[in-house]
């Protein structure tokens, strides 16, 4: 009962110190408030957020939960997000920019449409805040106070509170500013265009599980934290794992890019996002900016022109374990077809029957892969990899790590040797850094990639499965790699809605 009485004094505390810092911030945050159609919740700032009783708790002593907006204030990079447009790199770009259109005066990169929608929550005053809670987490108005209450349940509320548990959504909410998204609620684009790169953007590479590795964390990441448990009964739903995250994550990074190509090739004609194809943004850098000669030499390009774009690797890469053959013949017509007539504006119908595929892969990858041992799951993830490719073959080592992570989970214990050929990949992977007049300056590219050693790395890490048992082979060869479907059933929450 103490217990309690102290959780509804923190809750009270809670809600009282949110509807202050609601009424105080609420009139400064949007430039648009005035005209904001009634149907659209408020932005309310970090400081709707900020109170001990809250999430403002001291880092140390405290859960995740506790002291995230702590955590975001002085340790995430996303809270300093818009003092980057400040720095010389962001003027460079917006003076490029600036100088295709010279009759047009020049506005400094912390103010530019271009680049506030990603760099930034809020408007006006709420810029300084850059990247804070609800460009996540959404906008806070019709949920700030409800998700303190007895009973709030964030799956499936319909008060605006995203969940970002569910590793589909959370990738497709960080897509929309890492791959590219809809404008913002102020009608702010939220994409790096070729036109931005070629300025000296650096080009946009995300993956869900990297990126939160690389994060302070502010939350319990209960895909890796606990292993699960031998006692539960049979016919409990287990929780999702590692290899559960990874797939969830790069199905919603696919639909995402899917998304922004159908805004591409279909904008509406009132807002920023470019009603132009090719964008080229879409595709693979290095298609285009240096020789496939490695296709070429391995008679990999029957059919195809040398050094044609491709769509963007990093995105597309292991789909033979991603999609079920019976769902995934849309989505490789609307790849080769993008791929061999990238000049052409792709159907909307292709890409709508695309992102169909994908909510179906969604709904059963993870009873598919759970019925995949370690070792079958390792093996077809480097079998797909074309380690010419630094894309496909980041991609490969995020996914063989969550293998790693999962097979650590089923044993208890963590792979020994797992470990240093991680890191050794990961090593072959960074990009070059150089010393120049102003200190060491690090490539945003790859420009010195080794096949030879990436393959021998990436296998090498597959190998570490080599010895698992023969019924766990057997076990594959009757559930089948892409068709096979084990009785295990996908947790409710993480199956796709009506609405989406």
């Amino acid at each position: 009962m103490d217990g309690l009485r102290q959780h509804h004094r923190t809750s009270s505390r809670c809600i009282v110190v949110v509807l202050g810092a609601a009424t105080a911030m609420a009139g400064s945050l949007r430039a648009d408030d005035r005209s904001r159609p009634l149907d659209r919740p408020r932005f309310l700032g970090a400081g709707s957020c900020s109170s001990a009783g809250c999430h403002a708790a001291a880092i140390a002593g405290h859960e995740p939960w506790q002291s995230a907006a702590t955590v975001w204030a002085f340790r995430d990079p996303h809270a300093r997000a818009h003092d980057v447009l400040s720095g010389p790199l962001a003027e460079r770009i917006v003076a490029v920019l600036a100088s295709r259109h010279p009759d047009v005066p020049r506005v400094p990169a912390r103010e530019h449409r271009s680049c506030i929608g990603c760099h930034a929550t809020g408007q006006g005053v709420a810029l300084a805040e850059g990247v804070s809670c609800e460009s996540c987490h959404g906008a806070a108005e019709r949920w700030v106070v409800a998700h303190t209450l007895p009973g709030w349940n964030t799956p499936g509320n319909e008060r605006g509170l995203v969940d970002l548990a569910d590793p589909f959504v959370c990738a497709g909410t960080c897509a929309q500013c890492h791959v590219g998204g809809t404008p913002t609620v102020d009608g702010l684009p939220r994409e790096v265009s070729h036109d931005i790169v070629a300025a000296g953007h650096p080009r946009l590479a995300f993956d869900l599980r990297a990126s939160k590795r690389a994060e302070p964390p502010h939350w319990r990441d209960r895909f890796t934290d606990a292993p699960p448990d031998p006692r539960a009964e049979a016919n409990v739903e287990p929780p999702l794992g590692p290899v559960d995250e990874w797939a969830l994550g790069r199905l919603g990074l696919l639909d995402a890019q899917l998304r922004q190509m159908l805004s591409h090739t279909f904008a509406a004609p009132t807002t920023d996002v470019a009603d132009a194809w090719p964008e080229f943004a879409a595709f693979d850098c290095y298609g285009c900016h240096r020789a496939a000669v490695a296709a070429i030499d391995r008679g990999l390009s029957a059919g195809r022109p040398a050094a044609s774009p491709r769509l963007q690797p990093l995105l597309w890469a292991q789909l033979g374990l991603l999609l079920p053959v019976h769902t995934a013949a849309s989505v490789h017509a609307l790849r080769d077809g993008v791929e061999r007539r990238w000049y052409a504006r792709p159907e909307r119908s292709a890409l709508e029957a695309a992102r169909v595929a994908v909510a179906a892969a969604r709904a059963e990858i993870g009873h598919r892969l759970a019925a995949l041992p370690d070792a079958a799951l390792a093996t077809e993830i480097v079998r797909g990899t074309n380690p010419d490719s630094w894309d496909e073959s980041a991609a490969a080592l995020w996914a063989l790590e969550a293998v790693v992570d999962r097979a650590a989970r089923r044993r208890g214990e963590a792979l020994g040797a797992a470990a240093p050929r991680l890191a050794a990949a990961r090593r072959l992977l960074e990009f070059d850094a150089v010393r120049g007049p102003a200190g060491d300056v690090r490539f945003d590219s790859p420009r010195q990639h080794d096949a030879r050693a990436i393959a021998a790395a990436l296998e090498g890490i597959a190998s570490l499965f080599a010895n698992e048992d023969a019924a766990a082979g057997d076990r594959r060869e009757r559930t089948g790699l892409r068709v096979g479907h084990a009785e295990r059933k996908p947790p409710e929450r993480f199956l796709p809605s009506e609405s989406e």
